[in-house]
């Protein structure tokens, strides 16, 4: 089976969006710039905040978290700003690959480090996917659910980005809502004190289709309140917010190298906080 986000993002792959170019060369240093001057930022105001073991992050959701190359993946900018900030950081998960990708060398070490490939994103994948629900699964985007991947890691914090492909595959979003939940729990199961970014998607540019990403994120809050703990931490970050599919994406779905940096400032602002309130918290499994 293959879901409207692989059609439409393998599509999008050969017509892909390069944004702002000139002469046919794209226009990328002013975001650069402004990605390493916000890192910067980063760096003089969070000084103080540096993790004393290192943080286990596990990076869950479809294909905007796995990305189709390096430099369309938000994992990528934000393990860089944590090397910057000189943070101990250990990506988790099943995975390690992009889609498609083929080529695995250069362009993944930054500070004498070499990447952390580990993720959790499953190109094409549902909520009902990522649960275990449905068990029809695209070929080449990884095998297993949740639950089985939890008994080989314990997440400190997770980045929960999920729900494009449910809303485009036109998912009932109360089923949708209902599952992001189970999702949560789950996690919660396996580790008392962990903290859980959860996003507000990025939209995308097939109008139908956002219609029902702004539905789903109406819900989002709503689905933060009412899984938070006194031990966990469940912080929206909302990606709907400055990010123009027209120069954020290759394919007006998944980010390419400015959408992922954009990507990455907000996540990082978000572990931020969450270490500031002195989270995430060791507890002990009841």
């Amino acid at each position: 089976m293959y879901t409207v986000e692989m059609m439409q993002g393998l599509n999008g792959i050969k017509n892909s969006k390069h944004g702002i170019r000139r002469n046919g060369v794209p226009i990328l240093w002013p975001w650069l710039l402004f990605f390493v001057l916000q890192t910067l930022l980063f760096s003089l105001c969070y000084a103080g905040v540096t993790p004393q073991q290192p943080v286990k992050i596990l990076c869950l959701g479809d294909s905007i978290t796995q990305s189709a190359n390096i430099k369309s993946s938000y994992r990528f900018y934000l393990w860089k700003a944590m090397v910057d900030l000189d943070w101990q950081v250990d990506f988790i998960g099943t995975m390690e690959s992009c889609y498609p990708e083929k080529d695995r060398s250069g362009g993944d070490h930054y500070q004498g480090r070499q990447f952390d490939r580990d993720h959790e994103g499953h190109w094409g994948w549902t909520a009902d996917q990522i649960l275990g629900i449905d068990k029809t699964i695209p070929e080449n985007t990884g095998k297993g659910n949740l639950s089985e991947w939890l008994t080989a890691y314990t997440p400190d914090i997770v980045l929960l980005h999920l729900g494009h492909n449910d809303a485009g595959l036109g998912e009932p979003l109360e089923e949708t809502k209902e599952k992001l939940k189970k999702i949560i729990a789950l996690i919660q199961e396996d580790n008392p004190g962990v903290s859980i970014l959860l996003a507000k998607v990025i939209p995308t540019d097939h109008s139908e289709w956002n219609d029902r990403l702004i539905r789903l994120n109406s819900v989002i809050q709503g689905i933060a309140d009412d899984t938070a703990t006194s031990d966990s931490k469940v912080i929206v970050i909302d990606f709907s917010e400055g990010f123009d599919t027209e120069t954020d994406t290759f394919d007006g779905i998944h980010p390419n190298q400015k959408g992922a940096e954009k990507m990455a400032a907000k996540w990082l602002k978000g572990i931020m906080a969450v270490y500031e309130t002195g989270h995430p918290k060791t507890v002990a499994k009841p």
